[in-house]
């Protein structure tokens, strides 16, 4: 019993801290939020209102897909054949989405996301493995398409329009805060939906409805926007891949962002059976643990609008990564659920921190022209890294699992480290050139 309510007393205090945290992020005339215009706020809460829609859609489905396959009398085996597939077809999809979202548009790149996930959610409908694999595939290129095209979209429209480059932090920043609090609704709505259809496909079919509605916001709405719309789609690849390859900074940060995720989601598969080994014979409320680490990822994100505003972005990031590591290896060598737990809360902490910290630096560091394919190119590595997991992961024992994600963050950290350095470089180097036209007046004044 004292395990049950541990669970709800840390949910509880965390939803304090998350209050608290967002109250003070409010306050302070400092604040970017307060210098921006009355124009960049309905822009940004026009741009939000379909982001959030679109990931509620997304959220929708996370906690059914297993059950949903599982009624439908499929063995763990076909069962990890297609979550491989969904996870696979993210990583090739996401080379071509890229080129293809920033050469047709970013607008068409959402609606394509929107139009592929409902075929996706359709195929659930039926029971024939054929046809769930197949809206594995659909599905996998959607998420491509997400986390790309949406952020693409809105750094593109964000510029176009004249606003301050620094307000991007504030959207980053409220785009993570929300998406943490709109995955527990989506939960509890997912949960009504099963509950009174009495099907596990019931929360598929409510995830149509906001992709329909999400879709026809986009259509009405957005205006279009492009990267380098003239360049062949296997040029605008290859740029990209020049640029990552040549551009150090936007090598380091690729590298970074593909093995934090690349450890975040090893950790998504791994927190349940590591609960549940650290505490034998109890009953762990896997609802209540889900509403805990999205709380700690929206605290994450409101700690980031305070941290944004007071440190220097790239140094704190840098810190995000220790604690990363270092809550990993305490999962790593934990024998006791309860600090297991506290563990992964403070991880989750720190990826709503990385979400919003990595988006403005991805603004900052990546050209417009291939915005959305340098994206898609840092999730190769995570989606590889998942189904190598999916094959092995009955042979790896959890400890093992959660060292190598504690070497990976240490790894971040150290990439993060030469970040600095560089961008320091690049920074003395500008102003060195900026300054050198008023160093070369001639001596004893002009003839």
């Amino acid at each position: 019993m004292f395990g049950y309510s541990f669970y709800h007393v840390c949910t509880a205090v965390a939803g304090l801290l998350l209050a608290g945290v967002m109250f003070m992020s409010q306050g302070g005339k400092g604040a970017a939020g307060d210098r921006t215009s009355p124009e960049f706020r309905r822009f940004q809460t026009r741009f939000l209102v379909v982001f959030f829609i679109m990931m509620a859609a997304d959220w929708m489905q996370g906690a059914y897909v297993y059950k949903l396959y599982e009624h439908y009398g499929f063995s763990m085996a076909e069962n990890g054949q297609l979550f491989i597939a969904g996870f696979g077809s993210s990583m090739v999809f996401g080379i071509i989405a890229g080129p293809m979202v920033d050469k047709y548009g970013r607008k068409r790149g959402c609606l394509a996301y929107g139009a592929l996930y409902i075929a996706s959610c359709t195929t659930k409908h039926f029971n024939s493995f054929p046809v769930l694999m197949l809206g594995r595939i659909f599905g996998g290129a959607a998420t491509s398409i997400l986390f790309s095209a949406f952020e693409a979209w809105m750094v593109a429209a964000h510029t176009a329009r004249g606003f301050n480059p620094e307000w991007l932090s504030t959207t980053f920043s409220r785009m993570y805060v929300g998406n943490g609090l709109v995955a527990i609704a989506s939960g509890w709505l997912a949960q009504l939906a099963y509950d009174y259809a009495q099907h596990p496909v019931a929360p598929f079919d409510v995830s149509i409805a906001f992709l329909a509605a999400g879709s026809a916001a986009i259509l009405l709405l957005w205006s279009e926007n492009y990267g380098d719309a003239k360049a062949a789609l296997a040029t605008g690849l290859g740029d990209a891949i020049r640029l990552i390859r040549s551009d150090s900074q936007v090598m380091l940060l690729g590298a970074s962002q593909g093995l934090f995720e690349g450890a975040m989601f090893t950790f998504v598969f791994m927190w349940t059976p590591s609960l549940e080994d650290a505490a034998p014979g109890q009953d762990i409320p896997h609802g209540i643990i889900f509403a805990a680490f999205m709380i700690c990822a929206s605290l994450g994100g409101a700690i980031f609008r305070i941290l944004s505003q007071r440190q220097v972005l790239e140094v704190f990031m840098r810190s995000v990564f220790f604690i990363a590591a270092i809550s990993m290896f305490i999962v790593a060598f934990s024998t006791n659920g309860q600090t297991t737990f506290l563990a992964f809360l403070l991880f989750e902490v720190c990826v709503g921190v990385f979400w919003p910290g990595m988006g403005t630096l991805r603004s900052k560091c990546i050209p417009e022209e291939t915005r959305a394919t340098v994206i898609n190119l840092f999730r190769v590595p995570l989606n590889l890294m998942v189904c190598i997991l999916l094959v092995y992961v009955d042979q790896l024992r959890p400890r093992t699992v959660f060292l190598f994600c504690a070497l990976l963050h240490s790894i971040c950290c150290f990439l993060f480290t030469r970040l600095i350095a560089v961008m320091k470089d690049a920074a003395s180097a500008k102003a060195k050139e900026e300054s050198t036209p008023a160093d070369l007046v001639a001596p004893g004044g002009s003839h």
